[in-house]
């Protein structure tokens, strides 16, 4: 159930950075309903693709909904226009909380597919930072993943966690719970101190 809400506070999350990014960029209204969406559910269905299931989103009305109301209050509300989101700390607690349950998600379908440690640790990150890559790309642009310090190490944390968790059996509510939280309060200590990964050249 903690899950659930995150995932869905965590498509919140995409959505709205989706948003902005596209309203950013002077995109059209299709345009910012496809950047929306692919930010908060592609990677999700990359993660499913890749774990040979039929996508969640494909099945379930309740992730495309979710975003479809967000980006209709978003434009309601016109969000984005005068603002800089990215800054606040609101912002930035409920994106993490959105990076680490996908994170997490991903990694319960790498273990349930029996995976190996690579396999469940590259669903950790790709159902955690897939949607953002896919826009960036898209909106040309270097992944932000590439570039924006300890967010991607975070979510491959996560997954070498959970399998390592579960190969010794140890795998439960607590211990995914205390995952959960001890890796927000990272993602955010992080952003606060400006912790990067060193670049190279």
């Amino acid at each position: 159930m903690l899950l659930q809400i995150a995932e869905i506070i965590g498509i919140v999350a995409f959505t709205l950075s989706g948003f902005y990014i596209a309203i950013k960029h002077r995109l059209d209204m299709l345009g910012v309903f496809v950047i929306s969406f692919i930010t908060a559910l592609g990677g999700g269905i990359i993660r499913d693709l890749i774990a040979d299931r039929v996508p969640v989103t494909l099945t379930q009305t309740m992730p495309s909904f979710i975003v479809f109301i967000t980006v209709v209050i978003l434009i309601f509300i016109k969000f984005g226009k005068d603002s800089e989101p990215e800054s606040k700390q609101i912002f930035i607690i409920v994106d993490a909380v959105g990076m680490v349950s996908f994170a997490i998600s991903g990694a319960y379908a790498g273990l349930e597919k029996e995976f190996n440690l690579a396999g469940v640790t590259l669903l950790a990150f790709i159902t955690a930072v897939g949607g953002g890559m896919i826009r960036d790309i898209l909106l040309n642009e270097v992944p932000y993943i590439l570039k924006g310090g300890f967010y991607g190490i975070i979510a491959l944390g996560i997954g070498i966690l959970m399998y390592l968790l579960q190969l010794i059996d140890n795998l439960n509510g607590f211990s995914v719970t205390s995952i959960f939280i001890l890796s927000i309060l990272l993602r955010v200590h992080a952003y606060k101190k400006g912790w990067s990964l060193p670049i190279i050249g």
